[in-house]
């Protein structure tokens, strides 16, 4: 992550995207306009979150490692990231990583949170964010996963994450979403080439849908 020390431009940007429309107040809020690079990681499954991220430009996929038989992954273009952890309090249980670069507002609640709770345009806001995130994520429903084999499950995975028909992801990133080694990755990426699903690009390591 990279803090962007330009005011003008936070400013700017701030006015652009309505972010003050989503507070009573700004007083006691400190706001820092961040970049993100490709594969960074902008929340990690397990461990504590004391910011919210608006996400202003880019694209954000959220996912449960822990959860084998349904990697349950969401996309986003928008919206919120850290939401949900601020209202509970507790350890993310999903880990938020960049697609491409990702330009975000990051908000502190390290020492707001408590003038934050009271902010009733916020929580409005915040109440809209983790509705929208909800839907999405019930698009693919826990029991349906259980239901796939991995080969079937990684089929769906690439199929969503691919951009233009080009799977971008490192197969080590699969591999860990999947959870299953490297070895068994690559045995089931070849299985779909030779079903006619996945195909090789001219790059050695490429792969597109089909």
């Amino acid at each position: 992550m990279t803090v962007l020390e330009n005011a003008a431009l936070r400013e700017k940007l701030m006015e652009q995207f309505h972010i003050k429309d989503c507070f009573e107040s700004m007083t006691g809020l400190n706001f820092e306009l961040v970049n993100f690079s490709s594969d960074e990681y902008m929340v990690r499954e397990g461990e504590g979150v004391d910011c919210i991220y608006f996400l202003l430009v880019g694209r954000v996929k959220l996912y449960a490692c822990s959860v084998k038989r349904d990697f349950g992954i969401i996309f986003m273009n928008s919206g919120l990231i850290g939401d949900s952890e601020f209202v509970t309090g507790r350890a993310a249980t999903r880990s938020a990583q960049v697609v491409g670069d990702a330009l975000c507002m990051k908000l502190s609640t390290r020492t707001s949170r408590h003038r934050l709770m009271s902010d009733r345009t916020f929580l409005r806001y915040l109440a809209q964010q983790l509705a929208e995130k909800l839907t999405l994520s019930e698009t693919t429903p826990a029991d349906a996963g259980a239901e796939m084999s991995t080969e079937e499950r990684l089929y769906d995975y690439l199929k969503l994450s691919a951009e233009d028909g080009r799977i971008t992801e490192s197969l080590g990133t699969i591999s860990q979403i999947m959870g299953v080694s490297y070895r068994h990755l690559i045995r089931m990426m070849n299985s779909l080439v030779d079903e006619g699903k996945i195909r090789h690009g001219k790059r050695k390591g490429a792969y597109f849908i089909a």
